[in-house]
């Protein structure tokens, strides 16, 4: 008898959790292009990005966060709002990924015009030094000569 009460009880619950939806987790958001998006912004910030650049695109990364909880908080058959909150996290993540881009390359360019400048301009100081030098030791030469010829010699 209690074998076949635990049998019977056995047997509801398993069909209760059979019948009961399982949640299906899909795929919505590529993690990979999310991580590979991500890795262009810290090269465009390596690159010499400014901050108001780099503001402009964390602040995009932390609405794409924002989009991924309301995703989470969405529950699995509201179909039709997943689907708008996934086409608006890859969009953004899409956005973010080409400014990501664009700004590392005009910021390497701008790095790169700044070294340039400062080299050359370091360079021309070393040659107006060298210059300055070569002046000034003439000059003090000169000086040294006129000097020697000035002096008079007094017998003792």
């Amino acid at each position: 008898m209690k074998t076949a009460i635990l049998a019977i009880l056995l047997s509801a619950v398993v069909t209760v959790i059979l019948i009961h939806p399982m949640p299906v987790i899909s795929q919505s958001v590529n993690q990979s292009q999310l991580n590979k998006t991500i890795q262009d912004v810290q090269r465009a910030e390596s690159a010499g990005a400014d901050t108001e650049e780099m503001n402009g695109l964390i602040i995009q990364l932390n609405y794409v966060l924002e989009l991924q909880n309301q995703l989470n908080n969405i529950p699995q058959e509201d179909v039709n709002s997943r689907t708008k909150i996934v086409g608006q996290i890859n969009s953004t993540i899409s956005t973010i990924d080409a400014e990501a881009n664009q700004i590392e390359m005009v910021a390497s360019q701008r790095t790169l015009i700044n070294h340039l400048v400062t080299y050359s301009s370091g360079a021309i100081a070393a040659a107006i030094a060298t210059i300055a030098c070569h002046y000034s030791i003439l000059l003090w030469r000169k000086y040294r000569i006129k000097r020697t010829f000035q002096m008079r010699i007094i017998p003792k």
